[in-house]
């Protein structure tokens, strides 16, 4: 065959191939796996105890007494200014805590000697009291020995629930027993003493608790 020949011949093919409408099949592409969107997990549930009131309904409770000892700095410190306000040489005797009236707070009740006014002072009340007696016979309250968070745990180990409602005359007061002005049973070790009225079941039991031994003394447990 000839060039010429041979190059016709090429053209017919193409011209051939092109009429009958034939095309290469297209390349097969792999369809991808849907794409699957993770729900947003659930937030983890915590479980949150609540935090107690204080005073709540206006009573004071034994659990109240370890919030009375994380607040004692500050509360015992608000009375001294009070009573040194009075006179310079006031000095703390006996420190009562109760419930403020109308509102979820502690009541600090301060009561302080000055030996220049011969009198006790209230801090609650800014009232004072002449006092014919031996300035030397009153005994001075050691501020940094008071402790009310191990009379709560005292308190506890005895049995008594946080629950436990205190007598709102009395609270929780701290004060010393000295021989020139004893204070609790007889028999109850000198030194730092706390008193608490419970009352259980509607009895109230006076219980006293020495410091540092954190030993509870009761009138009602004598013979």
């Amino acid at each position: 065959m000839t060039a010429p020949a041979l190059a016709a011949t090429v053209v017919l093919c193409v011209f051939l191939a092109g009429c009958t409408g034939i095309s290469a099949p297209a390349p097969l592409i792999a369809e991808s796996d849907p794409t699957v969107t993770p729900s947003p997990s659930p937030a983890p549930v915590t479980l949150q105890t609540p935090v107690p009131e204080r005073c709540a309904g206006g009573r004071l409770r034994v659990g109240d007494l370890a919030t009375v000892g994380d607040e004692w700095g500050g509360g015992v410190q608000s009375a001294i200014e009070i009573a040194r306000a009075w006179r310079p040489d006031a000095q703390l005797v006996t420190m009562q805590v109760g419930c403020a009236p109308l509102e979820a707070a502690f009541r600090w009740q301060g009561t302080f000697y000055s030996r220049t006014a011969q009198s006790f002072f209230f801090s609650d009340t800014g009232m004072s009291e002449p006092a014919e007696i031996d300035p030397a016979s009153v005994p001075a309250l050691t501020l940094d020995e008071v402790d009310f968070r191990e009379l709560h745990l005292a308190l506890a180990r005895a049995g008594y629930g946080e629950d436990a409602e205190l007598n709102p005359a009395t609270g929780a007061t701290v004060r010393l027993n000295a021989a020139t002005d004893p204070f609790g049973p007889p028999g109850t070790p000198q030194g730092l003493l706390y008193h608490v009225a419970v009352v259980d079941q509607g009895n109230v039991q006076d219980l006293f608790v020495s410091s540092p031994g954190w030993t509870i003394h009761s009138y009602q447990n004598r013979d």
